[in-house]
């Protein structure tokens, strides 16, 4: 691989079925099946905690974290808008999400795609990062 891994961000609009957006258990029972459906493994999570205030910013923030990264969905269920960002070192298929988010929400609109190559220059010989890692780990 020549790069660390694949971050894909969205912003799905126009949402029909919003109902999902403010249920903490919908998202919780989504975010294991959106994880379990592009194949990675949870270590923690999920987790979701709730916006208040006005309107537009009131919603939820769902947040798993992955053996290969993780992975993050905030809704806006007055805006009928969701961000989603997951990043993984593990190679992943940007139709799989969408087909989870398909299979929750209905219909949407995709206004906002980004699917960037992260860590372009990571080192290619681990064995320097393993032992920084472990001197940290041991340190804390």
């Amino acid at each position: 691989m020549d790069h660390y891994g694949d971050e894909l961000t969205l912003r799905l609009s126009a949402v029909s079925d919003i109902s999902p957006l403010d249920d903490e258990a919908t998202l919780t029972t989504f975010m294991r099946d959106l994880v379990a459906r592009i194949g990675m493994t949870v270590i923690a999570g999920p987790l979701v905690a709730t916006e208040g205030g006005p309107a537009e910013k009131a919603g939820k923030s769902a947040v798993v974290i992955l053996a290969e990264s993780h992975a993050a969905v905030h809704t806006y269920p007055h805006l009928r808008e969701v961000l989603i960002n997951v990043f993984s070192c593990k190679p992943f298929l940007e139709s799989d999400v969408l087909d989870e988010f398909h299979r929750l929400l209905g219909d949407f609109e995709i206004t906002e795609r980004r699917l960037s190559r992260r860590g372009e220059e990571w080192p290619r010989d681990l064995t320097a990062a393993r032992r920084l890692w472990s001197g940290q780990r041991a340190a804390a």
